[in-house]
């Protein structure tokens, strides 16, 4: 059976990153979210190599930034990136929508799974809900209700909570961060925000493959139970 404590601890480090990589998203980077970026930290340990160079690029970028007095030059990138026209767009539905119809089908399914799943979200009432920021707090939210769930050793609880996590990646989060990423890489001369996409990157890549192992291990503990308790 899986120590619930340990696995507490890991939920909640993922909703941390998760958050970090949301703010970064939705608003140009906050005195607080800067000084966390900075502080390092981003990813918990015994994270992969890519995953921990690209959080420590990261937090590097955001250092050199900060030295050289840079606030203002990453809040107007900011702008360019995420906010203008002529930016890159970090809704999903100008990736998987035939038409990029900004508040359409693909918007109208992503706002269905934030109802499922209850979800209350401070920054979608700024955004539409298949933004880039309000997608990753999503999945800090559900990461910091898993973190809950661990501590109550609610095995019914987890089961539903990594379902949402499971289906939400793989229909929605995952089908469209690496093109969206790709184009900042490509547009961004700011090595914050290139570091911003080589993190996001990494991060998803690593949930991609950590969420099913998360599932089986919790239904190999759901069978061990029910043979106990017969």
């Amino acid at each position: 059976m899986s120590d619930h404590g340990e696995m507490q601890a890991v939920a909640a480090g993922r909703a941390r990153t998760y958050g970090v990589l949301s703010a970064l998203y939705t608003t140009a980077p906050a005195r607080d979210v800067a000084a966390m970026i900075r502080a390092g930290g981003l990813v918990a340990g015994g994270a992969s190599v890519p995953l921990s160079t690209a959080a420590n690029d990261l937090s590097d970028a955001f250092r050199e930034a900060a030295t050289q007095g840079l606030d203002n030059e990453l809040a107007a990138e900011h702008t360019r990136l995420f906010v203008l026209p002529c930016g890159v767009m970090p809704h999903e539905s100008m990736y998987l929508d035939v038409n990029k119809r900004l508040g359409g089908r693909v918007t109208a399914g992503v706002q269905r799974y934030y109802e499922n799943a209850g979800a209350q979200l401070t920054r979608a009432c700024l955004e539409l809900p298949d933004h880039m920021g309000v997608e990753l707090e999503f999945m800090n939210f559900l990461c910091d209700i898993e973190a809950q769930l661990r501590k109550q050793s609610d095995v019914a609880g987890l089961q539903r909570c990594l379902g949402f996590q499971h289906d939400f990646l793989t229909e929605h989060l995952l089908r469209w961060y690496q093109p969206l990423c790709e184009r900042v890489l490509r547009d961004s001369s700011s090595g914050a925000y290139r570091a911003l996409a080589r993190l996001t990157t990494a991060f998803l890549d690593a949930e991609g493959a950590l969420v099913p192992r998360l599932i089986d291990e919790l239904d190999t503990e759901a069978r061990i139970l029910c043979v106990s308790e017969t």
